[in-house]
């Protein structure tokens, strides 16, 4: 017999010849597979809708009107096509957008003011610009920046408009403010303080009642005592609502519980309570919209006449599986838009996206979604044309957040985005999606 160590052929080798072949065959291929998966999660596919009338990942060049980079975003005032820029130590400066680039706009005047607040004279200059009957203007106080006695306060932005039109009077106009620095870059910001100021000396009145109101812990007035917003203030009678967390305390109430209260003229009324979002549609004549929380989900409602109605319920979170853009809520789930303030749906085509902001066109002609589609590195802006039904997906090399999305007007939309450079201002004329 043989003592060489070679492999006879016999049909019990073979077999097993045949399964190590097979075995080496599976693992290639199966290795294959996971080098196939890999790549394409580094390269997702280009998805491709079935509608006929899509163009997809169109390139968002050609909807641009204006990309710059600035140190501090724009920011928009009550003049649609005026916005500002202002820093930490006041300085504000003002540019008009001419369809195509932000052009420095010298103010109409300043307003060297000291509002009183907390028992504080905080000093602040408010360049502003009037136009056509339209007031508005801003103005930062910094403790770093300013040399004043002010312990209490570090940040305060102040903002002067004309007042709601049932409350008008010759010479004097609505002074805002608020103190939270994260609202620093909001578009929709819930103003804290509203005064009544006399523009020939200077002197203020409150707008909303302080009566009861209590000191926090730093020695400052409460902040949620009398919440006012831009949208509130449009309100055309007398009748404006504001929110307030007066009822509530908040050494144990830590979800910023707040309820709606209704001014009409020296009167204040709570009329609401448990309000979901510090967010009021007025609809004329008293009425308005708002947004309540209801078991697992929420609901919008109509206020008229101390009587409340149901719009729309919804059975999911406020927030996280629907997100609001003014007056619109948008379902992440399906891409629908229900207005906050009847029972109207916007049905989108072509929804394929996790969007993270949204806008709709002041008409309602064009809704913009900017969010990711198949991983955080597949940027996508989405334009959807409620009139002829079609869309086009733009491909975005920018992935960080976008921010602030609004109309300028009903066909120019802006945002902002953060990047290494500073602040991205983007404007698109989506238009050009027909």
């Amino acid at each position: 017999m043989s003592t060489t160590q070679e492999t006879a052929q016999t049909p019990k080798n073979k077999t097993s010849a045949k399964k190590n072949i097979l075995t080496v065959l599976l693992l290639l291929l199966a290795a294959g597979a996971l080098l196939a998966a890999g790549w394409l999660y580094m390269n997702p596919p280009q998805s491709r809708y079935t509608n006929p009338q899509s163009d997809v990942s169109e390139k968002l060049d050609s909807i641009l009107l204006s990309r710059k980079i600035t140190r501090i975003p724009f920011m928009p005032t009550d003049i649609s096509n005026v916005f500002y820029t202002a820093d930490a130590a006041g300085n504000v400066t003002y540019y008009t957008f001419d369809g195509a680039q932000y052009n420095e706009t010298a103010p109409t005047g300043t307003m060297e003011l000291t509002v009183p607040l907390s028992g504080q004279q905080i000093p602040v200059k408010i360049p502003y610009i009037e136009q056509d009957g339209v007031l508005t203007g801003f103005g930062v106080f910094s403790s770093e920046a300013a040399e004043t006695n002010v312990y209490i306060y570090n940040f305060i932005i102040f903002k002067i408009c004309n007042l709601p039109a049932a409350y008008a009077a010759d010479g004097k106009c609505l002074l805002l403010a608020f103190t939270d620095q994260t609202q620093a870059y909001t578009i929709n910001p819930v103003w804290e303080e509203a005064y009544i100021l006399n523009r020939a000396d200077g002197t203020t009145e409150r707008f909303l009642s302080e009566n009861n109101r209590m000191l926090g812990m730093n020695g400052a007035v409460r902040s949620d005592f009398c919440m006012i917003t831009d949208t509130a203030l449009a309100a055309d009678t007398s009748a404006i609502p504001f929110f307030s967390g007066r009822a509530y305390d908040l050494a144990t109430d830590t979800d910023k519980k707040v309820d709606i209260y209704v001014k009409n003229g020296a009167k204040e009324t709570q009329i609401v309570t448990g309000a979901a979002d510090r967010y009021v549609k007025p609809l004329g004549n008293g009425a308005f919209a708002f947004l309540r929380k209801s078991g697992n989900g929420f609901e919008t409602v109509r206020y008229e006449n101390g009587t409340e109605t149901v719009i729309t319920s919804f059975y999911a979170g406020y927030g996280t599986s629907y997100i609001r853009s003014g007056d619109y809520l948008l379902s992440k789930e399906d891409g629908r838009i229900y207005t906050t303030y009847d029972n109207t749906v916007i049905e989108i085509k072509g929804y394929k996206m996790n969007p993270l902001v949204f806008a709709v066109s002041p008409d309602g002609k064009y809704v913009v979604m900017a969010g990711t589609v198949a991983n955080a590195l597949d940027y996508r802006i989405y334009v959807y044309n409620t009139e002829t039904k079609k869309f086009v997906t733009f491909t975005e090399t920018n992935y960080a957040a976008h921010d602030n999305m609004r109309f300028i007007d009903d066909r120019t939309v802006a945002y902002y985005v953060v990047n290494v450079e500073g602040y991205e201002n983007v404007v698109l004329d989506v238009s050009k999606v027909k």
